[in-house]
């Protein structure tokens, strides 16, 4: 039994009252047990009341007599107590001369406590017999080495059944399990499936703007190729504020860690993520990467407003000049290579309303050049500024982001690949009929006490889209009968 002393943070042996054995052995040679205790006997002496009991230091044994009804002048009476001491405990007792050097495998600071007497100390290890002296080195350590429990050895843990011998007491595994292993197919990070859809599909990539676990799932469930996770919607669900620069990297990376992974296996569609301005300098940056590529995000765009940023469909917006802008991108790209990712980096500019559109222009061919994969020009003006973007940047890819009631005209899926954008990311997707349907409710709610929530919308058909299945099948195929009376 042990101790634990929270004021030192070490664990220290309970004291022990030692109690007299009730029977003796007579035989020789070997350990026996005594009384459920491993106990020394050689060459025909008998060990009177004494019980063993190994002394760890580390896995180290040392030998500690110490007094049994008051006397311990031989092996005849004495007991060896079991301590499990901690390394740093050994090390300080060793620096205090508390256990100094064993003469002839016994502790003199022992043998001391056991006699009272100090003067005895290098006499009692030449007094025992040869025989005891060797037996109890011998047996201690043959009997350390097997392990004793109740008098039995306790057999080393075995790798195959070939190293179990016709004592052990343990069965070699006969049984094929019930769960077959079955070997996973290649995995591909979701940053690579969103890099082949942009490079390879006939058709744009569509992803709605999803701020939570629940949104996220309903365009799982919808079939949608890929998401987005919007900013706005991230600050909105989880901060209660207005897209104004107020989240921060925990708030965003945290976000988008957990809808990245709402399936398992990375088996979800990708993941794209607003990452605002990189929320700091060139180092700030690179972590705000690396955090969001661990996240399992497969893009992220990242802009050029100031750090006081604000929605890219709100008016004020204020861009840093493009040499601090293409210090950002630089950040992303060094620490994409230095993390061996190929995440997709995304570079926005936001200068289209106070510099212009061929300012617009000059940025994103920077940023492309120095090694951005896709570009967003934010708030187009019109449809022709749209269709023009991709025709001055291209071969290089352009994302749009089509945001209804926007400062942007609305382009749909099909306008927006006829002029040959290759993503389209609908950042108020989810936000904006989530905001009219939770109001309609409210109000309902106030006004009549009632919610009015159709029929078919119950709480099973919620928590169905949420993977009540799938968790289901996991208590099933795990034994257990959590579900075996439905839901």
């Amino acid at each position: 039994m042990f101790q634990a002393h929270m004021s030192d943070h070490r664990y220290l042996p309970l004291t022990q009252e030692v109690m007299a054995p009730t029977a003796i052995t007579e035989e020789t040679g070997s350990l026996h047990a005594l009384n459920g205790n491993a106990v020394p006997v050689d060459h025909g002496l008998t060990v009177q009341q004494a019980v063993i009991k190994p002394k760890l230091h580390n896995d180290e044994t040392t030998h500690e007599l110490q007094r049994m009804n008051g006397s311990a002048n031989n092996y005849s009476g004495a007991t060896m107590e079991s301590e499990l001491v901690h390394s740093k405990l050994v090390e300080e007792q060793k620096m205090n001369n508390v256990h100094p050097p064993e003469v002839n495998g016994v502790s003199e600071h022992s043998q001391d406590k056991a006699n009272g007497d100090c003067s005895q100390n290098n006499s009692v290890g030449n007094s025992l017999p040869n025989g005891l002296s060797n037996g109890l080195s011998n047996g201690l350590s043959n009997g350390l080495s097997n392990g004793l429990s109740n008098g039995h050895k306790i057999l080393p843990l075995v790798s195959k059944p070939a190293d179990v011998d016709e004592n052990s007491n343990i069965a070699p595994i006969t049984k094929t399990p019930s769960i077959a292993f079955i070997p996973p197919e290649p995995y591909t990070p979701a940053s690579t499936r969103l890099r082949n859809i942009i490079a390879n599909s006939p058709n744009i990539l569509v992803c709605p703007g999803v701020y939570d676990g629940l949104s996220a799932r309903i365009a799982h469930s919808v079939g949608f190729e890929g998401l987005y996770m919007t900013g706005a919607g991230t600050t909105a669900s989880c901060l209660g504020a207005a897209d104004l620069g107020i989240a921060q990297l925990h708030d965003m990376r945290t976000n988008a860690e957990m809808i990245a992974n709402l399936r398992p296996g990375g088996s979800g569609p990708p993941l794209i993520a607003d990452m605002d301005t990189g929320y700091g300098g060139p180092l700030i940056i690179s972590r705000a990467v690396q955090a969001y590529v661990q996240a399992g995000v497969a893009g992220f765009h990242i802009e050029d407003q100031i750090p006081q940023k604000r929605c890219g469909h709100l008016r004020g917006k204020e861009v840093v000049d493009v040499d601090t802008y293409i210090q950002r991108i630089k950040a992303c790209v060094i620490s994409r290579a230095r993390l061996r990712s190929d995440i997709v980096i995304i570079a926005r500019t936001d200068a289209n309303q106070s510099r212009g559109y061929a300012e617009c222009i000059k940025r994103l061919q920077r940023a492309r050049d120095e090694g951005a994969d896709m570009g967003i020009l934010e708030g187009f003006s019109s449809k022709e500024q749209a269709r023009q973007a991709v025709r001055d940047l291209a071969p290089w890819p352009l994302c749009l982001n089509s945001v209804e009631n926007g400062v942007s005209p609305l382009i749909s899926v099909s306008e927006a690949q006829e002029m040959g954008f290759r993503v389209v990311i609908f950042s108020f997707a989810a936000l904006a009929p989530a905001f009219v349907a939770l109001k309609q409710t409210f109000e309902l709610l106030k006004s009549h006490g009632i919610t009015g929530t159709p029929k078919d919308v119950t709480p099973q058909a919620i928590f169905q889209v949420c993977g009540l299945d799938e968790e289901a099948e996991i208590d099933r195929l795990t034994g257990g009968n959590a579900f075996s009376q439905g839901v």
